[in-house]
């Protein structure tokens, strides 16, 4: 019988908000908690795989402390996406030592959509620039990822919070989820930005409960659902909240 990980982490996706699992992760290593497996999807897979090839979280917050909105934007006609990604593939090329998932310290596994099939794919070997990337295409905003002659964009179409990928594997599981439910209702606003928001807020939510279900301990908190998901107007604060995430807060006190 295969060995089981004694943890496990499964960072979900969520743009901007990725900050808050650079804030959780540093605050877990601090309490002697060192995953022996990570998965992700979307912005998770690129805090996934930063640690799984033992980058620092300083290491993390600088390869992407100078991206701005208009580091996305250069001029063309809209087809098949919004802005370029090139920005966050030089990013990560930059930032990454590994090239393939084989280089790396421990186990990962990204979590992508393919668009011919209309499934997940959890990618764990081969070239680890493209999985991630793949897994980081918000639908429409960014282009798709070509891997093997198919199309995939953002995990988070399927599978917001990757959890029942490495479940198995694990003897405990934690999830990180960058969207919980906001404690309120919002007042509707009549523009493309809200409906969009909201709907992705929905959606992140109806196909991550399966997953938390199955964690051990989710990692998640209100506020989180105050920030943009596409602002990264505030990297400090959404770090802060992850670093004194309540849950992490009883964890330290039980142990």
């Amino acid at each position: 019988m295969k060995k089981k990980y004694e943890l496990g982490i499964a960072f979900g996706g969520g743009g901007a908000r990725g900050y808050y699992h650079t804030g959780v992760l540093k605050r877990l290593l601090e309490l002697g908690y060192r995953p022996g497996i990570v998965s992700g999807t979307s912005v998770g897979s690129i805090v996934a795989a930063m640690y799984a090839q033992g980058l620092t979280i300083e290491q993390m917050l600088e390869a992407f402390r100078h991206l701005n909105l208009k580091d996305f934007l250069e001029p063309r006609i809209p087809k098949e996406y919004l802005v370029d990604s090139k920005p966050i593939r030089k990013s990560l090329e930059n930032a990454f030592r590994a090239k393939t998932f084989e280089e790396l310290d421990i186990s990962l596994k990204v979590v992508a959509t393919c668009l011919e099939t209309a499934k997940e794919v959890v990618f764990e070997s081969g070239p680890l620039i493209d999985a991630v990337l793949a897994s980081c295409s918000i639908p429409v905003v960014f282009p798709p990822v070509v891997i093997q002659g198919k199309h995939y964009v953002d995990g988070g179409v399927v599978r917001n919070v990757p959890v029942s990928v490495i479940r198995e594997e694990c003897k405990k599981v934690m999830a990180v989820n960058l969207f919980p439910v906001p404690g309120k209702d919002t007042d509707y606003i009549g523009s493309m930005k809200y409906i969009t928001e909201r709907c992705v807020t929905m959606m992140f939510n109806a196909n991550a409960s399966y997953d938390i279900n199955l964690a051990d301990l989710v990692i998640e908190d209100i506020e989180m659902a105050g920030f943009n998901a596409y602002d990264l107007k505030y990297k400090e604060e959404m770090f802060d909240v992850g670093y004194n995430a309540r849950a992490l807060k009883l964890l330290h006190k039980t142990g």
